[in-house]
């Protein structure tokens, strides 16, 4: 695949990745980037004797919105044997940090260094935000990606994602914490999809400017989400949501707000993030409270409404597993297809808002 001492870019291979086994039932955790366009996928496992066998997996399921795959392998229980999990809870900024991969082809590649951060945020290739992000100094390249982080116990706590840096490590990698992951895997193996509560509209991903605002004929917006379009297939019309109102006349450039969700339940939604974070607690077919501001006046409402199921997809031609379930959602799913293109997740670094002072 690559000559020694010779990386050409030329040389590397194509749609090589990392996976880590998850269960002694066969099933493989790797990131939805990896998989997402490919028509088969190969799983090589190594015994302690250096042993390779090679197996066709089967996919179980994903969650492109925390960017993770699950796969499955038709292979012996005795010859698996799944990573023990840790937990990123408590997890500290300094411990020992160890990345198991496929660098460039390189297979099981280990690399050391530190946990360098938590908390951190990249971009799901559904263009969500993932949060509680942890941040490492252990060399992150190509290849590397769905493979695991491990704490010096070699128990898992996380799952190697992205690099900052252009294709080549520059000591800022990421991961997903395992706590995360572990909740989303456990759905996939259950239900075959993660059941997860959504409203089933567009929004804008931040408040408009007030040069924004003037320009559009909106009113100022100080806080909140915007609702865009509110769709035949989301369960939130029939709790009488309501998107913004473009002019018919093409000549008249008007646009009428139509609600602004402040709140659900108890909790604040002050901005696209908090309304993400706060889907989260709910399960699809919670009924909510659904506080919103209507119209250019933003006169308070109240809407009850009945949350809609997750539903995603993958333009993989892999073969599914035969045995998953049929998830759950009916009438109030909604199918998610991610757009082709470059899906690796993206960094955007915070740079500070004033001067830094040495």
């Amino acid at each position: 695949m690559a000559q020694q001492l010779n990386l050409g870019a030329d040389n590397l291979p194509k749609g090589v990745g990392t996976g880590f086994v998850w269960d002694n039932l066969g099933h493989i955790v790797t990131n939805f980037h990896v998989i997402n366009k490919v028509d088969t996928a190969l799983v090589t496992v190594t015994n302690a004797k250096g042993e390779t066998k090679q197996y066709t997996a089967k996919l179980t399921g994903v969650d492109p919105d925390k960017d993770i795959a699950v796969l499955k392998i038709d292979a012996n229980r005795a010859e698996l044997r799944p990573i023990p999990l840790g937990t990123a809870k408590t997890v500290k900024v300094g411990q020992y940090a160890l990345a198991i991969g496929n660098p460039f082809g390189q297979d099981h590649t280990l690399t050391t260094g530190v946990i360098s951060g938590k908390n951190r945020e990249i971009t799901a290739p559904t263009g969500r935000k993932i949060k509680g992000i942890l941040q490492t100094d252990a060399a992150i390249n190509p290849g590397n990606s769905g493979g695991p982080l491990l704490d010096s116990s070699g128990r898992l706590i996380g799952v190697n994602t992205a690099s900052l840096g252009a294709g080549v490590s520059a000591g800022v990698g990421f991961a997903l914490p395992v706590d995360a992951v572990k909740s989303v895997v456990e759905q996939i193996i259950q239900f075959g999809a993660v059941q997860r509560a959504i409203l089933g509209i567009t929004y804008l991903e931040r408040l408009p400017t007030p040069a924004e605002a003037e320009r559009s004929g909106l009113p100022r917006i100080e806080r909140g989400v915007v609702v865009l379009e509110v769709p035949e297939t989301s369960p939130a019309l029939a709790a009488g949501l309501q998107g913004v109102q473009r002019s018919v006349d093409p000549a008249v450039k008007r646009t009428t707000v139509g609600d602004v969700i402040v709140g659900i339940d108890d909790k604040p939604i002050n901005a696209p993030p908090d309304l993400t974070a706060a889907l989260e607690a709910y399960k699809p077919g919670d009924k909510v409270k659904l506080r919103v501001l209507r119209g250019p006046a933003q006169e308070a409402k109240t809407l009850v409404v009945a949350l809609g199921s997750f539903r995603g997809s993958t333009f993989s031609g892999l073969q599914s597993d035969g045995a998953q379930l049929t998830p759950a959602g009916g009438a109030g799913s909604v199918p998610l297809n991610v757009p082709l293109g470059e899906i690796a997740p993206q960094i955007t670094p915070r740079m500070p808002d004033g001067p830094v002072i040495p």
